[in-house]
């Protein structure tokens, strides 16, 4: 039997397409694949060696730990509120900016935030966005009476499609999308906790659409015997109605769950890495040091073969005046014929690397670090002759980095203010 689409897939199937086209999950996977190192992928390079000389990690590491705030310390203020005359309601706004100023505090300590900010932007670096969502889960422990908290995890770019793929505005979005792989055990009792009616919850099955997701591993799942226990495609859809925000989860064909909220923003805050023009999807600098990334392990490899081949010099004899050949120490070797044992052998020196090579390889590496801002000054690899000066160079070196560093401000901004759009 066919299964009808419902309209959150349909408009799901029309994001994946695009991301193919532009190209996205290859860029994910190739990106990612060379950070930790798996750089010789596929039949590339077979007749050579293949070292890994793995700057890209290096400079990736660099760019995120320059970039990340390590501690961060959310404030809420009115200042941006009409201004109120009567002194009882202005105290009573400042108290509460007060108490919403302590009460992100605390989430941050609780989500263990720090840990996430350095989370988004690896994620960042390594497919262009990082995306945080917010969502309420009513099983989580509070330390009170009742149970349930807001709780802010991590979704991959691959997973975040937008109404406009145009406009790197996400508030302003006509819809977005999650999408994500649960079991279908998960699902089907979801499913009925909410109501769904039996012939429907038995049209949630599990499907084989993992290639969807980030990263080479991302494709590989446990294959269970048990159907309940392998996973199916779900997807979150929030839109708004009347200026109030509308969620439904739902599978392929099965509407799992739909609910008004009272929030007006979406629970999504992301930041690009590299923006890129007419596009709501960033560019990783990953992308960019590939080809210098290839030809420094390709012209190591050259090299290793090069020495493998002609680094010990070769014997050369003729074999009608001698039969064998022996490097034995010591040992005699027969010589037919009475003429000029030289002109029945001869040895082979040793095979000379141009030269100039080997600098050219250094210079490379020298110059991809250097403008990616990763000098040996900011990675600490300098000799500290002068450390005032050492501090400096390495202050200036994070300077093009500021950029990036506001994307990440403006996307932990649009955090809090999910967080205040959720509690209040």
């Amino acid at each position: 039997m066919k299964t009808i689409k419902t309209k959150a897939w349909l408009q799901y199937e029309a994001g994946l397409r695009y991301k193919q086209r532009v190209g996205l999950y290859e860029t994910v996977r190739r990106n990612e694949r060379f950070y930790r190192g798996n750089q010789w992928y596929g039949a590339e390079g077979a007749e050579l060696p293949k070292p890994v000389f793995n700057i890209i990690r290096r400079i990736v590491d660099y760019l995120v730990c320059s970039i990340s705030p390590g501690s961060v310390s959310l404030s809420f203020t009115d200042e941006n509120l009409p201004f109120v005359r009567d002194r009882d309601t202005a105290a009573l706004i400042r108290r509460a900016t007060e108490l919403l100023s302590k009460h992100a505090s605390y989430r941050w300590e609780q989500n263990k935030m720090d840990f996430k900010v350095y989370s988004l932007l690896h994620d960042a670096a390594l497919s262009g966005d990082g995306v945080f969502y917010c969502w309420w889960d009513p099983s989580a422990g509070s330390g009170q009476e009742y149970t349930g908290d807001i709780v802010t995890g991590l979704v991959d770019n691959t997973n975040l499609f937008v109404a406009d793929v145009n406009r790197a505005d996400i508030q302003s979005q006509d819809y977005i999308i999650l999408s994500g792989r649960e079991s279908v055990a998960t699902l089907r009792e979801q499913a009925r906790r909410y109501g769904v009616p039996q012939e429907e919850i038995a049209k949630i099955v599990p499907d084989t659409k993992a290639k969807n997701q980030s990263g080479d591993l991302g494709e590989h799942e446990l294959l269970a015997d048990d159907e309940s226990e392998r996973k199916a495609t779900c997807i979150v859809k929030f839109w708004r109605e009347e200026g109030f925000v509308v969620f439904e989860k739902s599978t392929e064909g099965v509407v799992v769950r739909r609910q008004r909220t009272n929030m007006t923003l979406y629970p999504v805050a992301y930041m690009n890495w590299y923006p890129t023009k007419n596009s709501f999807h960033g560019t990783s600098p990953i992308t960019g040091l590939i080809p210098n990334q290839k030809f420094i392990n390709r012209a190591f490899a050259m090299v290793m073969k090069h020495m493998t081949d002609t680094a010990f010099s070769k014997v050369v004899y003729d074999k009608s005046r001698i039969p064998e050949w022996s490097n034995e120490v010591g040992q005699a070797i027969a010589v037919l014929g009475g003429t000029n044992v030289a002109d029945a052998v001869s040895v082979v020196g040793v095979g000379k690397l141009q030269e100039g090579y080997l600098e050219l390889i250094e210079l490379a590496v020298a110059m991809t670090k250097e403008l990616m801002g990763a000098t040996e000054t900011a990675l600490g690899d300098g000799e500290a002759i002068n450390t005032s000066a050492i501090l400096a160079l390495q202050e200036a070196a994070r300077i093009p980095l500021d950029q990036v560093r506001r994307s990440l401000c403006r996307c932990i901004e649009d955090l809090a203010n999910i967080w205040v759009d959720m509690m209040c």
